[in-house]
């Protein structure tokens, strides 16, 4: 009787399943050192090359394995972390699914090389999925993984895949984190034959975050509750991103993605940063094996809790605590043995006082007028006249155009003037040179990040030259950025010019223009007003700031009269 349905051949098998599990060369270098650190390694070796597509070699000072186990690492659901199903409920290893080095030797040219105490080493050699061969290999104690020419011979996978440059920056910055949350682990990084990290083992996480980030304003966080502790290094609020990548969230030491913890962490900051900022923060949860799942997808990048709402109060109220004690010491000292008022117990940010800034009898009175060209559809007819009636709050224009008044934020106007302006120019912004050159420390990303954009950067007045492998010298800034730490607003560009998704010749002019414009607060003269409001209508868009944010509210006078019941 004919059939149609067949049992696929295990290297086929092989192969789909490795989708699951290896989906880019990051997947092969967690993978790799979770194993590492299983085999209770303290120093660990990793060597990339091309990012990851042509060499992934990671070497450890493990405990090694048994050479008669040596063909079972390549079989699948083959493991020495559990014995029994209900062994994944109280797991205390990163690997239990017995998937991984199965997957990677199925898609790519690999070798395992081990020797333990007491035998012999051997390695094991396995070419896409095809029959393996053992040889005794003279290696000392551990263990050595080369996995080479990575979905070489799938090129329906390696289309997928970006350039290596981008691959590249997706292991490194795992790297970072697993290395911070194991800091306890010597370990090297060596890209295309050039070491870019090299960590001895340190005694907190605090200082192997600040050794491999480079950040300030950072704060220790430790906190238990019953069966639950938190450990973290988390940024004060005066520390702040303006992308998520820097929460970074682990479970028993293994990294995950958790949206209810990462809103907790952004919900102890509230009213602490501006919308659209977010802290620096490290975070590890210890919970029991009982009272968390980490059996949901083959990547193990998820865990489910049994008492989600519990931890993530935990989770909130650990940070909140230390954010508050941290504002209390240092912002909140009070004079005399007087209590101090319940309003000083919690943060609140330093605002500006908001004073009007209206002249009564300016508005009464004001006959000077400015003609403006218009070029927006409402305005476009002819000339119109335009009255400056004054400054509000320090941070709104307000005009009568057309029988209407007209509110303009004074900052993101002034930064459409600014970008239009940038957008057209040939020559350099001014510059001022520095008396002392400053070196500054850069992460790899950020030094690629440096220079795909360092001709932009100069023709936006600052001087940046590479100074050995981790460093740069900075000669020049922009004569705007004078009050400013040079370094801190470095990082801020590179930082946006990482997270902005526009054009790259965009970025540079977006940014700048922001830090150029004028901010709130900033007092105005009336000349000053009527220069900005006459620049802003002479734009090609009055309406919205580059960022899309509006720049204009309009009042008719029908509205105003309506008020007050005429």
């Amino acid at each position: 009787m004919p059939s149609e349905i067949i049992k696929l051949p295990s290297d086929i098998s092989n192969k789909i399943a490795a989708g699951e599990v290896v989906e880019r060369p990051f997947n092969v270098v967690k993978e790799l050192l979770e194993n590492s650190i299983d085999a209770g390694a303290d120093k660990i070796e990793i060597e990339i090359n091309d990012g990851g597509l042509s060499l992934i070699k990671v070497s450890d000072n493990g405990r090694g394995i048994l050479p008669n186990d040596l063909p079972n690492t390549i079989e699948r659901y083959a493991t020495s972390k559990i014995k029994r199903f209900e062994d994944i409920y109280s797991i205390n290893s990163y690997g239990f699914r017995g998937e991984a080095l199965a997957a990677i030797s199925s898609v790519s040219d690999f070798k395992i090389h081990s020797k333990r105490d007491g035998y012999d080493g051997f390695v094991l050699i396995k070419n896409f999925g095809e029959n393996f061969v053992i040889k005794p290999s003279p290696i000392p104690n551990g263990t050595i993984v080369e996995v080479a020419n990575l979905f070489q011979k799938i090129p329906v996978r390696k289309k997928f895949l970006k350039n290596s440059n981008s691959e590249y920056r997706e292991i490194l910055k795992f790297i970072k984190c697993f290395s911070s949350i194991n800091f306890n682990v010597t370990l090297k990084l060596i890209k295309d034959g050039e070491v870019v990290l090299d960590l001895l083992k340190d005694n907190s996480m605090i200082d192997r975050v600040k050794k491999i980030f480079n950040e300030s304003s950072l704060f220790e966080l430790k906190n238990t509750y019953g069966s639950l502790s938190i450990e973290g290094v988390l940024s004060t609020p005066n520390n702040q991103k303006f992308r998520k990548d820097y929460l970074i969230i682990s479970v028993n030491k293994r990294i995950v993605k958790d949206f209810g913890i990462m809103q907790s962490i952004i919900n102890a900051y509230h009213r602490l940063m501006p919308e659209n900022r977010y802290p620096f923060a490290f975070i590890n949860l210890n919970i029991t094996g009982d009272d968390l799942d980490v059996n949901v997808h083959p990547t193990k990048m998820a865990v489910k809790f049994f008492n989600s709402n519990d931890i993530f109060s935990f989770v909130y109220d650990s940070i909140k605590a230390e954010l508050n004690s941290l504002t209390l010491s240092s912002s909140h000292v009070t004079q005399s043995n007087q209590e101090p008022d319940k309003k000083d117990e919690i943060y609140q940010p330093k605002n500006p006082e908001l004073k009007y800034n209206i002249d009564l009898e300016k508005i009464l009175s004001s006959e000077k007028d400015i003609s403006v060209r218009e070029s927006y559809s409402n305005y476009s007819d002819t000339d119109k006249e335009i009255k400056i009636i004054g400054q509000l709050f320090k941070t709104v224009i307000l005009c009568e155009i057309n029988d209407e008044l007209v509110f303009i934020d004074q900052h993101i106007a002034h930064e459409r003037v600014l970008y239009e302006k940038y957008k057209s120019m040939k020559n350099s912004i001014p510059s001022i040179v520095l008396y002392e050159p400053i070196i500054m420390d850069v992460s790899q990303e950020d030094r690629e990040i440096l220079s795909k954009n360092i001709e932009l950067l100069n023709k936006f007045g600052f001087e940046i030259e590479f100074f050995g492998k981790d460093s740069i010298k900075i000669s020049s800034i922009p004569s705007s950025l004078i009050k400013s730490d040079p370094v801190e607003e470095l990082k801020d560009i590179i930082e946006e010019i990482n997270s902005l998704k526009v054009s790259e010749n965009d970025k540079i002019p977006l940014i700048m223009s922001c830090k150029n414009a004028i901010k709130s607060g900033d007092y105005l003269t009336d000349f000053e007003m009527e220069e900005l409001v006459t620049n802003l209508f002479k734009t090609t868009n009055p309406y919205t700031c580059p960022h899309g944010r509006p720049i204009i509210f309009k009042m008719s006078k029908e509205t105003i009269y309506k008020k007050f019941h005429r």
